[in-house]
This record gives C-alpha cells, structure tokens and sequence, in this order.
C-alpha cells in the first residue's frame, strides 16, 4: 500500500522544440532569408511559434498549450500562476512545476510518472532527465531516511563572488559595531 509520502522520486524532463508545438494566435509576417524569393505578392506568415519572437508570442502559446493538456489529463493548478499542478489519483500524488519548456516532479508513484511521462510525450517529445539533482540553479538534496529534502543556492552565491571578484573577501558576522546609531 502507497502512502501520500512525496519524493520517492523526483525527477525534471525537458520538453523538446516546445515553442514549436504551440500555434501563433496573432498575425506574424517573416522577411524571407538571403537566397529565397517570394513569388510575387506573396508573403510568408508564421503558423507555429518560434523561440526568440519579440512579440514574447512563443512561450504564452507554449503555456497555454501545455496548461490545456495538463488540465485536460486532471491536474489541478495550486495557486494563481498556473506553473505548479497536482494530480491526485487516490493514494498517488504528481506535484510538477514548469518554467518555459522544463518541468520538475515529485511523486509518490513511479507507475504514475512514468504513464505520465508516456502520455505527454505523445503531445511534445520531451527527454526525461532522471533524478533530478539541480533545477534553475537550486540543489536538491534528499534524504529519504530522514525525509528531509534540502534545497541551496551556494553555488550561486559563489558564482556571484567570483562575478564581482570576491571571492578573496572575509566574511563578519556584522559588517559594523553592534547598536550603532545612524543619523
């Protein structure tokens, strides 16, 4: 019998060509590249979308598309950003997170994912990335014996030093004398 234990497995997958998948719900005219000429009075219009488009057309017609199938295979959305869902089927659990084209899970039921993961990429080929140990620059750390999950940014922080050449700097509980008065 599965508990409602999350974490089991966590694990993030990429969507490949994601924009690719989305229609352009806006007229969008291309200027041909050097070497092609257009018959004339034609144009050529845009169909799907395209990473890099200025009009940011690309990744809304990406979300819309993958919230739509989300909510059409029974995750809920948590929150108002409609980035993190949940499916709940019985005793199984899908938490997932998106940002653009790469997702973050956590489960309680491998199974489940990995029907999931089938199911989506019929949708969207996607490349599943396994145990995740690294998502947007956060580390994930976890200790199922303890159930403890850690999540750090150091190596952030010590890409930040380095950036603005600190790393030689020498840290201090406070960089003043306690109860100091500022006038």
């Amino acid at each position: 019998m599965q508990s409602k234990t999350l974490c089991k497995r966590r694990s993030a997958f990429d969507v490949q060509g994601a924009f690719l998948c989305a229609d352009v719900d806006t007229d969008i005219y291309l200027k041909l590249p050097p070497g092609y000429q257009p018959q004339p009075g034609k144009t050529a219009k845009l169909r799907k979308s395209l990473y890099g488009l200025k009009q940011a057309a690309a990744p809304m017609a990406w979300h819309a598309l993958i919230e739509k199938w989300m909510l059409k295979y029974g995750f809920k959305p948590i929150g108002q950003d409609c980035v993190t869902f949940m499916l709940n089927r019985g005793k199984s659990i899908i938490l997932l997170s998106l940002y653009v084209d790469d997702g973050i899970c956590a489960t309680n039921n491998e199974k489940l994912y990995k029907q999931f993961l089938k199911d989506l990429s019929v949708e969207s080929e996607l490349s599943d990335q396994g145990q995740c140990e690294w998502y947007l620059g956060v580390r994930i750390q976890q200790d199922l014996a303890n159930k403890r999950t850690t999540l750090t940014q150091t190596q952030y922080a010590k890409d930040v030093l380095e950036h603005f050449g600190m790393t030689g700097a020498m840290p201090i509980s406070t960089p003043m004398e306690p109860n100091t008065h500022l006038s």
